[in-house]
């Protein structure tokens, strides 16, 4: 390895060289806001930002060190900017480096005098900031660091060099990262990967005793062995590492620790103060062994925070329970259930308050106050409001009567119920959440569920609340984007770089003038770019631009074009059935799509599989999720190094799991093991998809279009992308597709699909499997309810068909598929008579329903 920092002569780098290598301030600018750079945890830049020094301890001077991932490099492609935003990104030398060669460049100010010899920029590094990286222009990467990150003493950077994630370490200019060793003047530095299986947890906090008393957490020994207390240390967000006390937990044991520095006798205490939203870490030497983190609103006074089941990774609010079972809390007695904040007919603000329990409730006692600091919180008016009763208060400058407020509702804003000055009930939210024309606020009006989950709402003053949702399968609506003539046009001429561009969208009354949207796809997008046609699937994000922003509660969905479907209705109705049958399932709906005012066709509206949609589908939304596909994709066995599995593609927890559930699932299913499995779900799943010949999936050849869930380590299959089903995807496969095994329904070797193959191999789980095939045979499948299905949607959609102007089929194609067959494409009712008849004679044995485990199509 080479650290080049005294073999060539200074070199300062102005705007001019900028422009004249190709790139000016305004472009730079743009690159940053449009690209899609790649984060730290994962690096595909073959040069990469590997580590900073922000707080030299020695002569002041920070720096940054480059490092090359993968090939050979010249650094006059390449340009740098720190996080100002008037800043010009400053051009790299014209010198060649090769994999695996470090290159230090020192940042000084404008005034500093250069160093004699070696590389510099002129911006100095601040506590919280980032570097870009630029390739011609484009971002390729970013390493962005928060206060506390990068003290004197310290770096910031790599682990492992040009591949890890970012994490605190011991200044290395030019020469392999390595982690903090601490010393007499250096801080004690930690990581901020949670170690998988850890054998005690952080079980449940109280951050506001409603009695007053002090805060606490209480630990937990979640393994089958005793644990000894005094080996852990625990800390608060930002907080100093502090020792726990000298005791040892028997397996299944908790452990109450008061969050305090005051005396509290002969209890246990620790000097950490919890806040309203805060976190608590508890660490192993310098690992990070287990995290609980809560938003305020989650740990109100009243209740507590914590892990359902105990020792989980399922985290919810909580009836306080110290050193005993967690249990499960019920939202009230009192609840803020609704607010507008935007009133559509120029209305005065209001908040809606429900009685969520079997008693009466004096109103008057409680208090609110919104998030100013000029005004002490009000009074509510002096009423009895009665079990199952609603109430509502309006939100106006100057109140006339009790049932007023003297205060505003903000676009962004919080409100808070208070009782004896303890906050018992808040909700806070976002501009995207109030706007004009709805509300916001409990989505079970009951509030029993103890996600307590809100979102956007049909305004009901004084009734039950009603969900506004983007998806209607009744109807078809109107989805409209504006966009930039340019930046149109961008996509259309490079929709294989799938790069986001901003747009402003529209649907059923809900806009937002910031969103982005792309090209998505894999074998069909480069098809169509190959093609005459520009009617691409997209992808639409709602806060890549403006964080925290939703739309109808989505933060992400997809529009899918029907490739490969002349009966535009192929992907719904699989996700139809998979829903029936009580498989986690993307919501849908058809929508018109319009860019600019002009209709592009006919697509659907799928939510995506992401955060928002697992927090609506599980109880413990805090796993990993993963979106197989390419190496690793058909869970076979590799190594226990996650870095092999290349193709799983993490979508959540990047920054902090060690995919330890990930590397034990593979290993369990290698050995054979169910135990991993959520496996009445995957029976479910596959009773779907094999009745809909489906081999674009996980079973199929190219092991793709599904993801993996994962539940303190057993791991859900989830569904995406079934426009190819009922026998459309044939690759690798010369068999008649409708007669696919039922019992081996792989494209290859049914052993090379082990979390088919190890559930398959039980005949209880069979069993069950063969009873979900006969639900559908002779239930939604049959022939009767089939067609009905086909027909009600075809009604539907009939007219917009019609009237697509860049539909891959004609319309005399499309009413053709929904029978009979179009080129390659089963019709929809003669594949589906024929498949449930095939399938009933495999499941009485009158024909095989296996081969030899070769698979179907060999």
């Amino acid at each position: 390895m080479i650290f080049h920092r005294t073999m060539l002569l200074p070199l300062i780098i102005t705007s001019q060289l900028l422009s004249g290598c190709g790139g000016a301030s305004e472009e730079s600018s743009t690159a940053q806001e449009s690209s899609s750079s790649e984060s730290s945890s994962g690096v595909t830049s073959a040069l990469v930002i590997n580590e900073i020094v922000a707080a030299s301890s020695e002569d002041g001077t920070d720096w940054i060190e480059l490092y090359v991932a993968s090939g050979s490099v010249n650094l006059s492609d390449y340009s740098l900017v720190d996080d100002k935003e008037d800043r010009v990104a400053q051009v790299l030398p014209d010198v060649t480096l090769n994999q695996g060669e470090f290159v230090v460049i020192e940042a000084i100010d404008e005034d500093d005098t250069p160093p004699e010899n070696g590389y510099y920029v002129t911006f100095k590094l601040g506590s919280s900031d980032a570097v870009t990286l630029f390739e011609q222009g484009v971002t390729v990467h970013q390493l962005d660091w928060d206060d506390g990150d990068a003290l004197e003493g310290t770096s910031y950077g790599l682990l492992i060099d040009g591949t890890g994630s970012g994490q605190t370490l011991s200044p290395t200019p030019g020469t392999t990262n390595q982690l903090v060793t601490s010393s007499e003047n250096s801080p004690q530095v930690t990581d901020l990967i949670i170690n998988e299986d850890a054998p005690l947890r952080i079980n449940e906090i109280v951050a506001k005793d409603s009695n007053g008393g002090a805060d606490w957490i209480e630990l937990y020994a979640s393994g089958d062995n005793t644990v000894n207390l005094g080996d852990y240390q625990v800390s608060d967000e930002g907080g100093e590492l502090v020792a726990l006390p000298d005791i040892t937990l028997d397996a299944g044991q908790y452990y109450r620790i008061y969050a305090t520095s005051d005396d509290m006798g002969d209890d246990a205490t620790v000097d950490v103060k919890l806040g309203a939203g805060d976190v608590v870490n508890l660490y192993l030497g310098d690992d990070l062994v287990d995290q609980l983190t809560w938003k305020k609103g989650q740990a109100l006074a009243g209740f507590s925070y914590g892990r359902f089941p105990d020792g989980s990774d399922g985290t919810h609010i909580l009836i306080p329970s110290s050193a005993a079972t967690n249990e499960l809390a019920s939202h009230g007695p009192l609840v803020i259930s609704e607010v507008v904040a935007n009133d559509s007919n120029d209305g005065a603000d209001w908040f809606e308050l429900y009685n969520n329990s079997d008693s009466d409730i004096e109103l008057g006692q409680y208090k609110v106050i919104d998030e100013s600091d000029d005004i002490e919180p009000i009074s509510l008016p002096d009423i009895t409001l009665s079990p199952g009763q609603f109430t509502v208060v309006y939100a106006v400058s100057e109140a006339s009567n009790e049932y007023e407020v003297s205060f505003k509702l903000g676009n962004n804003d919080e409100l808070s119920l208070i009782l004896n000055d303890l906050t018992v009930d808040y909700i806070d939210w976002d501009a995207s959440d109030v706007i004009e024309g709805f509300s916001y606020g409990l989505s079970d009006i009951s509030g029993t569920t103890n996600s307590w989950q809100r979102g956007l709402l049909t305004p009901t003053s004084g009734t039950e609340n009603i969900l506004a949702s983007a998806f209607d399968p009744t109807t078809v609506v109107d989805l409209s984007i504006t966009i930039t003539t340019e930046n149109w046009q961008d996509i259309l001429n490079n929709p294989l770089d799938e790069e986001y561009h901003q747009a402003a969208i529209e649907l059923n009354g809900v806009s937002l003038e910031s969103v982005a949207i792309r090209t998505k796809g894999g074998s069909s997008l480069r098809a169509v770019s190959q093609s005459t046609s520009s009617r691409y699937s997209f992808k639409i994000d709602i806060n890549e631009y403006v964080d925290g922003q939703k739309f109808f509660g989505l933060k992400k969905f997809t529009l899918q074009n029907f490739y490969n479907d002349p009966s535009f209705m192929r992907e719904v109705i699989a996700y139809d059935l998979l829903k029936e049958m009580n498989v986690a399932t993307p919501s849908h709906a058809y929508v018109n799509f319009y860019v600019n005012g002009e209709l592009k066709g006919l697509y659907l509206m799928v939510e995506a599989v992401d955060g928002e949609f697992i927090e609506n589908n599980f109880a413990n939304d805090n796993g990993d999720l993963y979106k197989p596909d390419g190496t690793g994709s058909d869970l076979q066995w590799i190594d226990s190094d996650i870095s092999s599995y290349s193709g799983i593609n993490q979508q959540n927890n990047e920054e902090t799991t060690d995919n330890g559930a990930f590397i034990n699932f593979v290993d369990q299913l290698a050995q054979g093991s169910t135990d991993v499995i959520a496996v009445d779900n995957l029976l479910r799943y596959m009773s779907v998809s094999v009745a809909l010949s489906n081999l674009d999936s996980y079973h199929g050849t190219l092991a793709h279009n599904y993801y993996l869930y994962e539940q303190d380590g057993v791991f859900d299959l989830l569904p995406w992308d079934f426009n190819e089903s009922f026998g459309t995807f044939s690759m690798g496969c010369r068999s008649d597709m409708r007669e696919l095994y039922i019992d081996e329904p792989v494209s290859g070797a049914l052993a090379d699909r082990p979390m088919v193959a190890n559930v398959f191999a039980q005949a209880d789980s069979l069993a069950t499997y063969h009873e979900y095939l006969w639900q559908l045979i002779d239930g939604p499948l049959s022939d009767q309810l089939f067609s009905a299905r086909v027909t009600a949607i075809a009604d539907v959609i009939r007219d917009h068909v019609a009237n697509d102007p860049s539909k891959f089929y004609t319309a005399a194609q499309f009413e053709q598929n929904l029978t009979s067959s179009v080129g390659q494409f089963y019709g929809l009712t003669d594949f589906m008579a024929y498949r449930i008849a095939n399938m009933a004679q495999q499941l009485r044995g009158d024909i095989a329903s296996k081969g030899n485990g070769s698979g179907f199509c060999n």
